[in-house]
């Protein structure tokens, strides 16, 4: 059941009720266990008195414990994308690669077989570990996320690619032997090729757009944030010929293509909440008659507002709890203690009333 309201009836919506509420810097407090509190456990023999830190035991008394026994933890960071994002984004990289795989097999006028065989997080001095030696790699940059990442092809990839761009049969070649500049040419070709065609692929509100900037023999010279900056490392497994068993790597860089895949759970969540949508009316359409004069409880409130342990302590009657003014149109319908919908506080003919903005998505 929901809230209609009358088309002959004004609604009005709450505004300036509320002021923000300010409040003293937000500080994080450490906690520790000290194992030298137990019974039985000396303390630490000669030199001068240890200097010591108050701590907070689980139970709310303070206590000072040496401070040699406040251990130090490194917290790790924040993962960019969710677990959800990057399986999407490896699944349609999958069938990216496979369509490249033909785009080229095509310009080539034989048979190149492409297939993801990896997608993972790697910094650049674990790449370079992984897959030491002197690199061709080819710099671009992504438009419009000004990311800037690397193609990589095995030189014996790239060798047998160009024999057959040259008029060979595309067999494998000497792959000890330096690459020549007419060479080099033909990789950037298939490097502009591959890049045109992975950038055409994802459906963002600007079109995708590469540049070559160069190329690169050692990974750590990459250009990037810092050392610490981490990079989606796409494995491609490929054969042409009798070349088999190389591979070409490419490296984007994470936060650069924050936006792209944020675009991309956003369109998926926007395509499923669709369906959900026409698989609810299809719902209500067999509704059973005989319940329509049940009365069911509903519940609209706010939740997660947050006071201070303190303040909660002194809270009497009349005092005032302040909220932010978009809480008042985050209100919580609940039924059977299930948030189903979210609406707007406000009031309709003198009495207090929520409209109802949205079907609440879990």
């Amino acid at each position: 059941m929901s809230w209609r309201a009358d088309s002959n009836s004004e609604v009005r919506l709450f505004r300036d009720m509320t002021s923000p509420m300010g409040g003293a810097p937000k500080t994080s407090l450490g906690f520790a266990d000290d194992p030298m509190a137990e019974e039985g456990v000396d303390a630490p023999e000669g030199g001068s008195p240890e200097e010591t830190v108050c701590v907070h035991r689980p139970e709310g008394k303070q206590e000072d414990v040496p401070a040699s026994m406040i251990g130090e933890f490194t917290v790790g960071k924040q993962a960019a994308l969710s677990s959800n994002e990057v399986h999407q984004f490896t699944q349609i990289n999958d069938k990216l690669v496979r369509s490249l795989g033909a785009r080229l097999s095509l310009f080539l006028r034989t048979d190149l077989a492409l297939e993801q065989a990896s997608l993972e997080v790697v910094n650049l001095a674990k790449y370079a570990s992984e897959f030491p030696g002197d690199r061709h790699m080819i710099l671009f940059k992504l438009q419009p996320f000004e990311a800037i990442g690397a193609l990589d092809i095995a030189k014996p990839l790239a060798l047998t690619i160009a024999d057959r761009m040259l008029g060979g049969k595309g067999f494998a070649v000497n792959p000890d032997r330096e690459m020549r500049e007419v060479e080099t040419a033909m990789m950037d070709q298939i490097g502009q090729i591959a890049l045109r065609e992975w950038a055409n692929f994802w459906k963002f509100d600007e079109p995708l757009r590469t540049t070559l900037l160069g190329h690169e023999s050692d990974p750590s010279h990459i250009p990037s944030a810092g050392e610490d900056e981490d990079f989606y490392h796409i494995c491609i497994d490929a054969e042409i010929g009798d070349c088999m068993d190389h591979q070409m790597q490419m490296l984007l860089p994470v936060h650069g293509l924050e936006p792209l895949l944020h675009h991309l759970a956003h369109q998926t969540q926007t395509v499923g909440d669709d369906e959900d949508e026409e698989n609810w009316h299809k719902a209500r359409q067999e509704w059973n008659t005989a319940y329509d004069q049940v009365n069911l409880p509903l519940v609209a409130q706010w939740t997660d507002i947050k006071i201070l342990a303190r303040k909660l302590l002194e809270l009497k009657k009349g005092d005032i709890i302040h909220l932010d003014r978009d809480r008042l149109n985050q209100v919580e319908v609940q039924l059977a203690g299930q948030t189903k919908y979210i609406g707007s506080l406000g009031n309709l003919k003198q009495k207090t009333a929520v409209q109802i903005n949205k079907r609440f998505r879990h």
